[in-house]
């Protein structure tokens, strides 16, 4: 009963296989190579056969020459007195005296082979016999006769069947190396793409990305199709990565405010009316609901700049004169923290960008400053030319930022603080980073644990 359904298998698989890539290329290798030999053998044949051919019609005039001679001396009893006493000068052998109708008038062979090769030769053009192995040549003599001769050349026709029989040896031996080759070489060369293959069947099948495909210490390209596909693997799985993080904080950081709009509007509704209750009950809801709609904002506001489609109102802007107004946002903010504020802005530092978006990227930056800086501490804020790029740099002496977290400190929803206990999104330095490079320019960040941070902001100058 399982007999027939591992026959189909077989068949299946073996449908598969003479389909598969590598099946077609053993196959084009092997006609490749194929094609080479007969195109070789051929040539290599035909310039023998020509050269054969030549040597054999040089001996063919030189016999006819000696004949012709002994015919003007002597006449045809010279010819047969001649053919008589000396040895032809081969084994097959035909010679002919014809008039001008093509009657013989002298005759001589050594077999009817010999009779059949010179008679039927005897309307062609001199050399050209119907056998390779022959050689015929003819002259004319006096009283508008025709002297005619034929010779086989054994030599010649050995080598003809001696070079056959070796070539269909040779052309064996190589059919068969050919395919091994073709087999070894397909199969070798396309290793790396079945693993890939393979490895891309594992990961769709197990939705694992942290599979990866075996890569071989080589420089070629296949090699390096392995390469990048290990890269975009890894990329893969830390966007998966982030994505999932980032979802688990939005739920985190979602799930406090929405309480807070339900506990809101239970204790306004709860008990006696009560206007100014009621009034502090709703205040307190709008006032969740506004967070929860700033941060579904700035997240929309990153995604814009990221893909390039934030609307940017851009017109020439003194970066000096945006910086202070940032500073004046959080002077009464940094006083009541116990942080200094101290400013050296340039002037004229002029920048051609949208004046609220570079707002926002400067408030966040002094934002971040300000509450990452203990009481006693001071932020640093400078605007500076350097070349074409106007700089805003924002240096504090607060609690600086680990070294396993600079490299994410831009991340969408990251926080240095694991337990997210304290207030925040954990969005400005990623609306940061998306709203400076939409303008053009980079954001770089410089920090010591313990000692403090410095964020600069690279914007070009207005021309």
């Amino acid at each position: 009963m399982s007999s027939a359904p591992s026959s189909s298998r077989r068949a299946g698989s073996a449908k598969r296989a003479w389909r598969s890539l590598s099946a077609r290329l053993a196959l084009w290798y092997v006609l490749v190579i194929v094609g080479s030999f007969f195109v070789a053998a051929f040539v290599f044949a035909l310039r023998l056969e020509t050269s054969v051919q030549r040597e054999g019609n040089r001996s063919a005039e030189g016999a006819l020459e000696r004949y012709r001679q002994a015919l003007e001396s002597g006449g045809t009893d010279a010819l047969r007195a001649m053919f008589d006493c000396s040895p032809a000068p081969a084994s097959r052998f035909a010679l002919r005296l014809t008039d001008e109708r093509d009657v013989e008038l002298f005759g001589v062979s050594s077999d009817e082979d010999s009779r059949r090769v010179a008679v039927t030769s005897g309307e062609r053009a001199p050399h050209a016999a119907p056998f390779p192995a022959w050689h015929v040549a003819k002259t004319q003599v006096s009283q508008q006769r025709t002297l005619s001769i034929a010779m086989h050349d054994d030599g010649a026709d050995h080598l003809f069947r001696e070079l056959r029989e070796t070539s269909w040896l040779i052309f064996g031996a190589g059919l068969g190396l050919a395919i091994l080759g073709a087999t070894f070489i397909t199969r070798r060369t396309l290793r790396p793409v079945t693993a890939l293959a393979e490895a891309t069947e594992r990961i769709v099948r197990s939705g694992d990305l942290g599979l990866r495909v075996e890569t071989r210490a080589s420089t070629d390209e296949l090699a390096h199709l392995s390469a990048l596909f290990n890269r975009m693997l890894a990329k893969n799985e830390s966007l998966v990565k982030a994505m999932r993080e980032s979802l688990d904080n939005v739920a985190h950081d979602l799930r406090t405010p929405l309480t807070r709009l339900r506990a809101g509007a239970e204790l306004a509704l709860r008990g006696a009316p009560d206007t100014a209750h009621e009034r502090d009950a709703l205040a307190e809801v709008i006032e969740e609901s506004d967070l929860v709609l700033g941060m579904l904002t700035t997240l929309t506001d990153i995604v814009e700049a990221e893909a390039g489609a934030m609307r940017l109102d851009k017109h020439r802007e003194d970066l000096g004169a945006i910086a202070r107004e940032a500073v004046d946002l959080y002077d009464l903010v940094s006083k009541e923290g116990g942080v200094g504020i101290v400013t050296h802005i340039a002037a004229n530092a002029e920048i051609f960008a949208d004046r609220r978006r570079i707002t926002q990227v400067c408030a966040n930056l002094i934002d971040n400053a300000v509450k990452y800086t203990p009481a006693g501490g001071r932020v640093e804020v400078c605007v500076l030319e350097s070349g074409t790029s106007a700089i805003f740099r924002v240096t504090d002496t607060g609690i600086g930022i680990a070294p396993e977290d600079r490299a994410h400190v831009w991340d969408r929803l990251f926080r240095a603080d694991r337990s997210r206990g304290a207030r925040g999104l954990g969005l400005g330095l990623s609306l940061v980073k998306a709203v400076v490079e939409a303008h053009g320019g980079e954001v770089t960040l410089s920090s010591e644990l313990g000692t403090g941070s410095t964020f600069e902001v690279r914007l070009p100058r207005a021309p």
